[in-house]
């Protein structure tokens, strides 16, 4: 080869060295700012968060009802684990963890040699570090950036992290199986004790489970984690964490499981339910902050009040209608504050967490029991008294909208303090006309009731909402007339305090709305003592007073619900009682979710839901002394009677009675001069006359000595007696006639009168029917409808 070549092949091979050099170094600053690029847009801010805590809730009593959180595990100090769980996991997942940067490639060769010796996977390649980075900073996605991304974290975390810092993390946020998450969560799970207290065979069989929680399941596969866990034990002593002796002692330790109970469920989950959603509505917190912030959430509820209702609504004898699904949701207030003292929400056995609240949440007709509220209240406030009265008639209050009573029964004239006690419809709807219907729905509005549009409309006043309303609105309405006329708004939570003793926003003072005159809300609970006395609310009756009001929702008018003639079904959609005590106010549905011709009730709400809310309400009460309702100071009773209402209703029909009895006047004189005329055809027939205008000669007759003699015509024979006859029977006709005329006057008056009679003594009779007919439907017409109520 001559020198000329050799100098050709060395400046060749010195270009290609240059080459592969730059190439390589442009390589490697290349792979350099891309890690570099990846390692600064990675936030691991989530592993410095606050650890989720419990929030703790608490009686009016300050004892704690329970405590919730929606964290899957609960968050111990490294120091709270024992040193043989840490060596055990420490040992099975990442041997070199504590000289390692975050990424072992040592420990990568080491897992494979393991792997391949043993024929199964037994060490993973990933160290803690990398555990803990895709547990809490990535999808478990298995991709090969995402495998870049989690290294590159690993390092980073490494870098801002202690060991211990790293363990700590670890140990609390891996998922252990069986639904336990973190070590104090599993420890209690699997062996029921704390971490703290774990021998080393358990500690070993729980670092086991974390690299396959369903293969190593001690629950569901209780061989496969014994092996797995005698080689944690067997690791721990090849590496000289335990003894031989230990491994040994710990492998033939008998596995022994803690008996698995159901999960927990809230203490009354009706009522911290609500109370969560106050904080969110009222506080402006998320449900995750009130569950994971450590929060001690002061509340309202009563335990006596809270107890009493519980076990009324466990008790099927209560709900004897249930044709399977039959719901209800009572509300307990105290009138004078607005605290919620209690709530249940449902009948199911086993409350889910934050199901659906009956009590709270679901919005239904209210029927008759909005009476007081929209049209009686307002009544008093404009000046009616109890003693007023209403003609309660078929009245047509325009656009065809006839509402009718129950059984279509009318009364006459009724005071409204009886149509309210009986739950009249007719005079509630005329009522409310008469005082205006915006005056009703201003009143109604301002007691909490929301309301549409579309419900301004007479109907309004059966209880007709196009939206509904809740038994926590309706309690909250009704404290108006337990506590003189001041409405008492709702509340639940007094006050929240954070973990570090601050509170939250302000604590709860109660806020007092004034709607009516202390002397027309304590005339008002009066009158709504009668409802439970005399009326429709008699199931409700106990020892102590009582006052309140039915309400009863008919089945809509659809087909599903006609019978094979093509007539209404005679059911119940919704069934409501809202009542007080001097010391509480209750309100409670009872209803089916959804009403279909399989599912509806047969009752009324004088019945089933004024039964519930005694014994739910006497339970409650049974160690408070009894005492009345407060008469107001300067006390003054409006006793009305004055005033008439409906009253263009009865003049429409005394006209129409007018209008009948002239025509029957006008009949009754036509008959008479028929008569008379007969009788006047028949005289004249009678009467035969000569053309001189003399009598017809008589018949000539001889008498015995045979001498001519005249006898009288039979004209002349019957003219007297027919001139006295035809004389004394227009007289009795004439007597008639004013006997006739007269008549209809005094049957007129008779008939009211015995009409009065018989409405006083109907009301008596419907006072002590059976409660089943004693709501009268309270709501059969509650929508305006162009059709009459059957």
């Amino acid at each position: 080869m001559t020198t000329q070549i050799k100098l050709k092949i060395a400046a060749l091979s010195l270009l290609f060295l240059i080459v592969f050099t730059g190439l390589g170094t442009a390589t490697v600053a290349w792979c350099w700012n891309s890690y570099m690029n990846i390692y600064r847009a990675i936030d691991i801010s989530a592993l410095s968060k606050e650890p989720p805590r419990s929030t703790v809730f608490y009686d009016s009593n300050g004892d704690v009802i329970t405590e919730l959180t929606n964290s899957r595990m609960e968050y111990m100090p490294l120091d709270q684990f024992p040193k043989t769980v840490q060596e055990a996991v420490i040992a099975v997942e990442d041997a070199r963890f504590r000289e390692h940067q975050g990424i072992d490639f040592n420990g990568i060769a080491r897992a494979f040699y393991h792997n391949w010796k043993s024929g199964e996977t037994v060490q993973g390649g990933s160290t803690i570090t990398q555990q803990l980075a895709k547990t809490l900073l990535f999808s478990p996605e298995q991709t090969y950036s995402r495998k870049i991304n989690e290294a590159v974290a690993s390092i980073k975390i490494e870098n801002e992290y202690s060991k211990d810092q790293i363990l700590e993390l670890y140990l609390n946020y891996i998922y252990f199986g069986e639904g336990a998450w973190g070590l104090q969560r599993a420890a209690e799970s699997y062996f029921g004790k704390q971490a703290m207290d774990l021998t080393l065979s358990e500690s070993a069989l729980l670092a086991a489970i974390p690299k396959s929680p369903t293969n190593y399941s001690p629950v569901k596969k209780p061989e496969q984690a014994k092996e797995r866990r005698n080689l944690v034990l067997s690791l721990m002593a090849e590496q000289g964490r335990i003894t031989e002796a230990e491994r040994d002692s710990a492998r033939n330790e008998e596995i022994k499981l803690a008996i698995r109970t159901e999960p927990k469920v809230a203490k009354h989950p009706s009522f911290v339910d609500h109370v969560i959603n106050e904080a969110i509505d009222k506080y402006g917190l998320t449900e995750q902050q009130i569950l994971s912030s450590g929060y001690h959430i002061y509340t309202t509820m009563a335990p006596t009040v809270q107890n009493a209702a519980e076990e009324v609504y466990k008790d099927a004898s209560f709900f004897p209608e249930d044709a399977g699904g039959l719901q209800s949701g009572i509300v307990l207030m105290q009138p004078q504050t607005g605290a919620v003292l209690g709530i249940v929400g449902s009948r199911n056995l086993k409350q889910e967490f934050r199901e659906f609240n009956y009590a709270t949440q679901n919005e239904r007709q209210p029927g008759s029991a909005i009476k007081p509220i929209l049209v009686y209240a307002p009544a008093l406030s404009e000046g009616y008294g109890p003693k007023d009265k209403i003609f309660d008639a078929e009245t047509d209050f325009g656009g065809s909208y006839t509402p009718m009573n129950y059984m279509r029964q009318l009364h006459g004239w009724v005071t409204l303090e009886d149509a309210l006690i009986q739950s009249y419809n007719i005079p509630a709807v005329a009522l409310l006309k008469e005082i205006g219907i915006d005056n009703g729905l201003a009143f109604a509005s301002k007691a909490g009731l929301r309301l549409q549009p579309e419900d301004r409309t007479l109907g309004i006043a059966l209880g007709g909402m196009s939206r509904g309303t809740s038994p926590l609105a309706m309690a909250q309405a009704y404290t108006m007339f337990a506590n003189q006329g001041n409405m008492a708004k709702a509340y639940a939570i007094t006050k929240i305090v954070d973990r570090k003793g601050q509170l939250v926003g302000s604590e709860t003072v109660p806020v007092l709305e004034p709607l009516l005159d202390p002397s027309a809300a304590f005339t008002m609970t009066r009158m709504l003592e009668e409802v439970v006395n005399d009326g429709t609310g008699q199931s409700a009756q106990m020892d102590r007073p009582v006052a309140g009001k039915t309400g009863t929702t008919q089945l809509p008018d659809i087909p599903e619900f006609k019978d094979e003639n093509g007539n209404q079904i005679d059911g119940t959609k919704d069934a409501w009682f809202v009542g007080y005590t001097p010391e509480l106010v209750a309100a409670v549905w009872l209803g089916y979710e959804k009403t279909n011709k399989d599912h509806y009730l047969t009752t009324t709400g004088g019945r089933y839901p004024a039964a519930l809310f005694k014994e739910v309400v006497s339970r409650a009460l049974q160690d408070v002394p009894v005492s009345d309702f407060e008469e107001p100071e300067s006390y003054a009773y409006v006793r009305g009677g004055s005033k008439r209402i409906n009253g263009e209703q009865e003049a429409i029909l005394l006209a129409a009675a007018a209008a009948e009895k002239a025509a029957r006047d006008k009949e009754q004189a036509q008959k008479q001069a028929l008569i008379a005329k007969a009788e006047a055809d028949k005289a004249a027939a009678l009467a035969v006359k000569t053309p001189s205008g003399k009598d017809k000669p008589a018949d000539t007759k001889k008498d015995n000595n045979g001498k001519p003699t005249t006898a009288p015509s039979n004209a002349d024979k019957n003219k007297a007696p027919t001139t006295a006859s035809t004389t004394k029977k227009d007289t009795d006709n004439k007597d008639n006639t004013k006997n006739d005329k007269a008549a209809p006057a005094k049957d007129q008056k008779t008939a009211a009168v015995s009409k009065d009679s018989n409405d006083k003594n109907k009301t008596k009779n419907e006072a002590v029917n059976s409660n089943s007919s004693k709501d009268n439907k309270d709501n059969k017409n509650n929508n305006e409808s162009p059709k009459k109520a059957k």
